[in-house]
């Protein structure tokens, strides 16, 4: 056979149409792919490897033209069909039909592929407007001073400038955690403002010398990397309060803001040397997180505070001190309660209009008067003085969730994040209350981004591999769990996952060694461990055990998804009732 006559014998038996067909058929069946991919939330590697199963095919499909035919008796072999009774060209016909239709689809297909496409874009750059209006961040201030010795005066001031600015309600400030995650990092303006989605970023440097203080700062306009204002100061170290406020007010104006002179609450000035030593301790209790650290941190600002005793934020910082003295067991519950509510009255006596002092009193209504209600006040006047408060906005989403209502938790999780988008602890705050609505894939996702911006924080890999056991991935939570640095939280989880996967020996071990080595630290976990492994003998008695520790995960008992088959038990309700909280 001659090449025509090969050629002819293509056409005959329809293999160029055929051929032709599958490439608009498998045309066609991308593009469905790509569009309907988002939406019912199908993984990358779907549509690649479809076409990768197209692809393959392909030379079948070839090979199957030639070597059959469709004929009135079905499909034989093309050589035992004799040429007289073909009807190759009718299943030609067909085939034309079915290639122009199949690409009159694949057209409109493409155009509501566009459509999509143009509309996301649409959506991205009015997102970006959206975001680019009245947001700013305020980067750690450099420290340019000789011997770099004032790193914490540096971070202070630009802290107390982002505090104030924070405090006009026109104005979205990125919150500091976020901001100064930035610090020492070699990274250009516009990546920073996409990071953080914010248009304005704010930015300076200080220097020290003798008695006086150098501040020199520059606002920046993401959009166009436009400097668009720069102003120095330079003063005796006695007027940084007055220079904060100058700085807030400037930024304010070249923002073009619409606002009042007294917008901006104007600072109550603490005594120099008693500043500085605050500065210091926040530095060092923000920085570290050690118990030799915390009480250096003490060590500080109780020096602080007995030069000056009426500056607010001191003594929230003291307070917070003592709040965590008692997580690490260094004081008891009672002390700590009593010393925690003294800090936080006197913060509110000097200064009433302090946000976080009201934040930090519903912190402590939560966790020590067991008062839902009571704390739900507090937060409402932080949120007032600050709308934005992030602080003010955990506790409303705490008290959201205690409430049973989730989906107002988790919305007000997703504000935090969107003020403070690159904090690894706003994620895992996300993470956790999706776990209690039971959305265990997004819950997932949120876990592993906040690993994604801190792999070594504590407790993170716990939620992790319990997001996992909870979508019964028992192989996969058993590798995350041993990852948990906190051997409670490990001992715990793995007492549950063992028992699932039926491996008893195991699992009372690390019941067992839980109970023997942990159970005052984590007496209402090992009760929440029996509840899910359904011993309830074994859980009440554990509920006791963490009612007579004061143990604070009691205040969750209510919403904790793992004793909910216990619920509607008269037992558990009474225990309940037992703990008096006011919701």
């Amino acid at each position: 056979m001659n090449f025509n006559e090969f050629f002819n014998e293509l056409k005959r038996r329809n293999v160029f149409k055929g051929t032709i067909s599958y490439l608009v058929f498998s045309w066609v069946l991308l593009q469905v792919i790509s569009i309907l991919s988002p939406i019912i939330e199908a993984p990358v590697w779907f549509g690649k490897m479809i076409l990768i199963i197209l692809i393959v095919l392909l030379p079948v499909w070839v090979c199957i033209s030639w070597f059959f035919e469709i004929t009135t008796e079905g499909i034989k072999k093309s050589k035992n069909v004799p040429k007289e009774k073909s009807i190759s060209q009718k299943t030609g016909q067909k085939l034309n039909t079915f290639i122009i239709a199949f690409l009159t689809l694949a057209i409109v297909l493409l155009f509501v592929d566009r459509f999509r496409l143009r509309s996301q874009q649409t959506n991205k750059v009015a997102n970006v407007e959206k975001i680019s209006d009245k947001t700013i961040a305020v980067l750690p201030f450099n420290d340019m001073s000789p011997n770099k010795e004032q790193g914490y005066f540096a971070d202070g001031l630009a802290e107390e400038l982002l505090n104030s600015l924070t405090k006009i309600g026109e104005l979205q400030v990125t919150s500091r955690t976020s901001a100064f995650s930035f610090k020492n990092k070699a990274m250009a303006l516009s990546d920073i403002a996409k990071a953080l989605q914010v248009g304005y970023i704010l930015e300076g440097s200080v220097r020290t010398y003798d008695s006086i203080i150098r501040v020199n700062v520059k606002l920046v306009e993401t959009k166009g990397d436009t400097n668009i204002w720069s102003q120095s100061w330079e003063k005796e170290l006695k007027n940084i309060f007055k220079i904060q406020n100058e700085i807030a007010v400037a930024v304010s104006e070249n923002l073009q803001l619409r606002i009042l002179d007294n917008i901006v609450p104007k600072v109550k000035e603490a005594k120099t040397e008693a500043y500085a030593l605050f500065l210091q301790a926040r530095y060092k209790h923000y920085n570290t997180y050690d118990r030799e650290s915390l009480i250096d941190a003490e060590m500080l600002i109780n020096k602080s505070i007995a030069i000056d005793s009426t500056y607010a934020p001191a003594l929230i910082l003291l307070g917070e001190i003592y709040h965590e003295k008692n997580n690490y067991g260094i004081i008891n519950f009672s002390d700590a309660k009593r010393l925690t509510k003294n800090m936080a009255r006197q913060a509110i006596e000097q200064d009433s209009t302090y946000a976080e002092a009201y934040a930090f009193k519903a912190l402590l209504a939560l966790e020590y008067d067991r008062n839902i209600n009571l704390a739900s006040a507090f937060v409402s006047q932080a949120l007032t003085l600050e709308p934005n408060n992030i602080t003010g906005l955990e506790r409303a989403s705490e008290i959201a969730l205690l409430k049973g209502n989730v989906e107002k938790a988790i919305d007000f999780k997703k504000l935090i994040i969107e003020l403070d988008p690159v904090n690894e602890s706003n994620f895992y705050g996300l993470a956790n209350t999706l776990n209690f609505a039971k959305r265990y894939k997004e819950a997932e996702a949120a876990i592993l981004e906040s690993i994604r911006l801190e792999p070594k924080q504590e407790m993170s890999y716990y939620l992790y591999a319990l997001t996992l056991l909870n979508q019964q991935k028992y192989d996969e939570a058993l590798i995350v769990i041993e990852k948990e640095p906190l051997e409670g939280f490990k001992l715990h989880l793995k007492g549950v996952i063992y028992h699932f996967i039926r491996d008893k020996e195991k699992s009372d071990l690390a019941i067992k060694t839980l109970i023997d080595q942990h159970q005052k630290a984590w007496s209402f976990q090992i009760a929440s461990t029996y509840a899910l492994i359904n011993k309830p003998k074994e859980m009440y008695f554990w509920l006791d055990k963490a009612k007579e520790y004061n143990d604070l995960g009691l205040i969750e008992l209510p919403v904790e998804p793992a004793f909910e088959p216990y619920k509607n038990e008269t037992r558990f309700i009474k225990f309940i009732e037992s703990l008096d909280y006011k919701y």
